[in-house]
């Protein structure tokens, strides 16, 4: 995962602004889920902080919050955010080598970020942090089909060097209930899904995609300002502003076998 942190190089101010964050129920259900005392979450991949503050406000007062990002420009807009807030310590570390202690967390999670983990590794980390029934949660934002966001994804797919399937790409960012369950180092795996909606105009479109890698690699290609351009006449062919996108939250969650 450290080598993938240098894909986002540069975007973490814009990354905070911009990406949504996640359902405060969706961590109030993994926080029940802990069978453990053990009151120390792990946020793996926090980027700049969007998921670590609904994580923060979500969870009781005396649990510890520990965000974990290997990416410096990441770490740095997220030491800043909590600076003031003793309640959660920012770590450099990755998916796959978590400096913590065996057994020394109740609740590891990781939103949106799973895709960039080797998996194997990263299961046997996580494993190893948790303590005996603590959970580990898998949190995903998925857009659910808009006219104007599919003109963009279609955009990507076709002006992108680095994606040959797109759509093959999309669905390998979170594993499966089967697949987490089959891993020897945990049980009762579960999934939950949150509906909510966000209106948002053409510019607020574009800057929500211009926190993704993949766009970036593609503004490095042809220049920031066409890139733009090319955004801005597919909005103009889809209607009237603002549009209106539906998301889902996926979280899915195992416990750490005894």
């Amino acid at each position: 995962m450290r080598e993938n942190a240098n894909r986002f190089e540069g975007l973490a101010e814009a990354y905070a602004a911009w990406r949504p964050g996640y359902p405060s129920a969706s961590f109030e259900t993994l926080a029940r889920a802990v069978r453990s005392d053990r009151r120390i979450a792990v946020d793996i991949g926090a980027g700049p902080g969007n998921s670590t503050l609904g994580l923060r406000a979500a969870l009781p007062s005396d649990w510890l919050v520990i965000a974990a990002e290997p990416g410096n420009d990441m770490r740095r807009v997220l030491a800043r955010r909590f600076a003031q807030d003793t309640g959660v310590q920012v770590i450099d570390a990755c998916a796959e080598a978590i400096a913590l202690p065996d057994a020394s967390a109740g609740l590891l999670l990781a939103c949106t970020a799973f895709h960039w983990f080797d998996r194997g590794p990263f299961f046997a980390e996580a494993a190893r942090v948790l303590t005996p029934l603590g959970v580990l949660g898998i949190l995903r934002n998925r857009r659910k089909a808009h006219p104007v966001a599919a003109a963009f994804d279609a955009w990507i797919a076709e002006t992108s060097v680095d994606i040959s399937d797109y759509a093959a790409r999309e669905k390998r960012k979170e594993p499966s209930v089967r697949e987490l369950a089959r891993e020897p180092g945990f049980m009762a795996a579960q999934s939950r899904t949150w509906c909510w909606t966000q209106e948002i105009d053409c510019r607020g479109l574009i800057d929500l995609y211009l926190t993704r890698s993949t766009v970036w690699a593609i503004v490095r290609r042809i220049g920031l300002a066409e890139t733009m351009q090319s955004l801005q006449t597919i909005c103009a062919a889809h209607g009237t502003e603002p549009y209106l996108l539906e998301w889902e939250t996926t979280e899915k969650w195992a416990l750490r076998r005894p």
